[in-house]
């Protein structure tokens, strides 16, 4: 969950969302209405109040803002102000609301930590790994599964680097193009096919989802990826998708006898049916 989401309760569909162009925006008037307790109508004249002061001190926040239909309260849909996550944030520190008070410290111990790190990158580090395992434990994940799930960030970092280094074709998407056929190799099911399975939104990691033992997978099948791109060193991306392809395929047969000796798939922990229920 983002912290935008965690922090403006999304119950009843109070604030409205839509996901454009591969990230979640959401509407401003909703927004208001949140902060300060308005109706839909006092909100839409708060709105657009706030729009006009901040077009006059050179705020651009609301005025490049976009528009979406949104469904609107009498069933159909209707052109609103959205803003994305970033745009929410600077909306929220223009707003004088007891509500907006928690996130506007948050945000001043961010940039105070922040300028920190500019003099201690290594801080930096530190404390982002720290913030991320405190994460996993709020949501009730067990030490073994993080410390797992720790030890594939480090090992996915290498991958990445592996592609970087030895890919001489390199496209924006590559990442993902590598991701998916790891997946593919490993599970049988593409990204996209493990997102709807594991019933999760677009921004999150399928990885935060695995089970502890899908995760082990995938950290070797990538261990050994980026030791075997290290060796091939000059490559083209056609070649380094089917080397990730063949190395998922090598530790899919050992995931597949677990999975069938446990009783329950290794990504989602379902029971898997009997052989003779297929």
């Amino acid at each position: 969950m983002s912290f935008i989401r965690s922090f403006i309760p999304v119950e009843h569909n109070s604030i409205r969302k839509e996901w454009h162009d591969g990230k979640w925006y959401y509407s401003a008037i909703d927004t208001v209405s949140f902060l300060l307790d308005l109706d839909g109508k006092a909100a839409k004249n708060y709105y657009h109040v706030l729009k006009g002061r901040l077009e006059k001190e050179g705020n651009e926040t609301l005025k490049n803002c976009q528009s979406l239909k949104m469904i609107a309260i009498d069933g159909k849909k209707r052109t609103t102000d959205v803003l994305d996550t970033g745009e929410v944030l600077r909306l929220i520190q223009s707003i004088p609301s007891p509500k907006a008070e928690p996130l506007k410290l948050w945000l001043a111990e961010v940039g105070r930590e922040r300028i920190e790190e500019t003099d201690d990158p290594e801080m930096g580090i530190f404390r982002s790994l720290e913030r991320t395992i405190e994460q996993y434990r709020l949501s009730g994940k067990t030490n073994d599964w993080i410390e797992v799930r720790v030890e594939g960030l480090v090992t996915r970092k290498a991958f990445v680097e592996a592609l970087k280094n030895s890919v001489i074709d390199a496209l924006p998407q590559m990442y993902a193009m590598t991701t998916d056929r790891m997946y593919k190799g490993l599970w049988d099911r593409t990204t996209a096919q493990l997102r709807h399975e594991l019933r999760i939104e677009p921004l999150q990691n399928p990885r935060d989802f695995f089970g502890v033992h899908a995760l082990n997978y995938t950290k070797m099948a990538e261990l050994v990826a980026s030791e075997k791109l290290k060796d091939m060193e000059t490559i083209t991306l056609k070649v380094a998708i089917e080397t990730v392809w063949d190395i998922a395929k090598l530790f899919h047969k050992q995931a597949q006898e677990l999975a069938q000796h446990l009783g329950y798939d290794l990504v989602t922990g379902k029971p898997l049916l009997n052989d003779k229920n297929h």
